[in-house]
């Protein structure tokens, strides 16, 4: 935990010109205790340069160009011109000059094609491409936004154990009035006890809080590669988005399976023709020796597909189904990506006004002065005072709490609009 930031919050929670000389002095001390060595040469860092960071390596650039790479090899295999072919043929029948024949033939064979289908599934491929590189954006988009909640859930908790240990603080100087109350024979035991007892259960939520943030800060580093933690820098309330229109929500998955349609109805276009594919055009040399005689001459051969019935169907069935299951499936995305910006919009809306409904910030600890006064003065009793000390921790990890919620909005809300990966 920060030092300075621990005790900037706590001067804010107790005003005493007395407290502020103590504690800060206190404060100073277990921040440097509790600062790790290397924290000097520790830095700052934001949200965007976290998950710039985590979308940085380049294991997973070469993972999306190996998966691009291997589908271009997938469409050139299948657009590959067969080779040529050399048949060479020797013919010897044995017996008297009238029936002794020999026959050699050396015929070179071509196949082709007389339809468009390589051209078809060559206008295809752009958008196969175009659809992989929106799934790529998609996942990177996801995983901004699991980082970016990462990020401000350690914010989130690093803001409660600070209030935590400005609530501890307060407790441990209210007990040491106490027992020079108690020395001077002012106040009995039990006093000393309550007090001692609250802030054992006061640093016992701080131990659950400080269990949670390591878990929070385990959830961040596994995308990080960062060796030396560094400090967290942004706040923790987010500002209010604009909203956008239904238009403007370009989603990486609506995109991709717009691409995939292109892509499938181009597909379609190559087959449907089997009798203009596989065609085959041979020429060669022949050689005849009859007997007494020989002659020499050359052959010519074509050779088309019977095309009785169309072997092409159940191709073009399979590319017609999944044409129709991208395209309900893109009406359906569609739908709930303009639902779910609208939710996430009216989410972050009530979360702000609920925080703009609370009490300002700068009036915090005004309840426990105020008791504190009163308890010296013997108007207020131990309970009411420690019940003060409470309620001003309270209040404010309710406010955090609030915060949290609207910033897991804000995320929310820019998922739905394709915002949070940096550029």
């Amino acid at each position: 935990m920060n030092a300075l930031h621990v005790f900037l919050r706590t001067l804010v929670f107790f005003k005493s010109p007395m407290v502020h000389r103590s504690f800060a002095w206190v404060m100073a001390l277990l921040g440097v205790l509790a600062l790790p060595q290397s924290a000097s040469a520790q830095s700052e860092v934001s949200v965007d340069e976290v998950v710039r960071a985590a979308l940085a390596r380049p294991d997973i650039e070469e993972r999306f160009s190996a998966r691009i790479a291997g589908a271009r090899a997938e469409v050139d295999e299948e657009l590959v011109i067969p080779m040529p072919t050399l048949e060479l043929a020797h013919e010897q029948v044995f017996g008297n000059a009238d029936v002794r024949n020999l026959e050699f033939s050396a015929l070179v064979e071509q196949s082709f094609d007389l339809s468009g289908w390589r051209a078809s599934l060559r206008e295809a491929w752009p958008h196969r491409e175009s659809a992989l590189r929106a799934a790529a954006q998609s996942w990177r988009l996801e995983v901004a936004t699991t980082v970016r909640e990462a990020f401000f859930r350690v914010r989130h908790h690093q803001e409660r154990m600070a209030v935590m240990d400005a609530w501890i603080a307060g407790l441990e100087r209210g007990l040491t009035g106490v027992q020079a109350r108690e020395a001077r024979g002012d106040v009995s035991a039990y006093q000393t006890r309550r007090i001692r007892r609250e802030i054992e259960l006061a640093t016992a939520r701080r131990a659950s809080e400080a269990a949670v943030l390591a878990e929070a800060w385990a959830n961040l580093e596994r995308w990080t590669t960062w060796e030396t933690r560094p400090r967290l820098r942004g706040d923790l309330q987010p500002t209010a988005a604009p909203s956008a229109e239904i238009g403007e929500l370009r989603r990486p998955k609506l995109e991709r399976l717009q691409h995939q349609k292109r892509a499938l109805r181009a597909e379609l276009d190559a087959w449907g023709s089997p009798f203009l594919r596989g065609w085959a055009l041979g020429a060669g040399y022949r050689y005849v020796d009859a007997g007494s005689s020989d002659g020499h001459g050359f052959l010519v051969t074509l050779a088309l597909p019977l095309a009785f019935w169309n072997t092409d169907a159940p191709r073009r069935e399979q590319l017609r189904a999944q044409h129709l299951e991208a395209s309900r499936e893109l009406a359906l995305l569609t739908s709930l990506a303009t639902r779910e910006h609208a939710a996430a919009q009216a989410r972050l809306e009530a979360a702000l006004r609920s925080l703009e409904a609370m009490s300002d910030p700068a009036h915090d600890g005004e309840l426990t002065r105020l008791a504190q006064v009163a308890f010296e003065a013997g108007e207020a009793t131990l309970p009411e005072l420690l019940d003060a000390f409470e309620s001003d921790a309270d209040l404010q990890l309710a406010r955090l709490d609030l915060q949290w919620e609207a910033r897991r909005a804000a995320i929310a809300l820019d998922r739905s609009r394709s915002l949070g990966v940096p550029q």
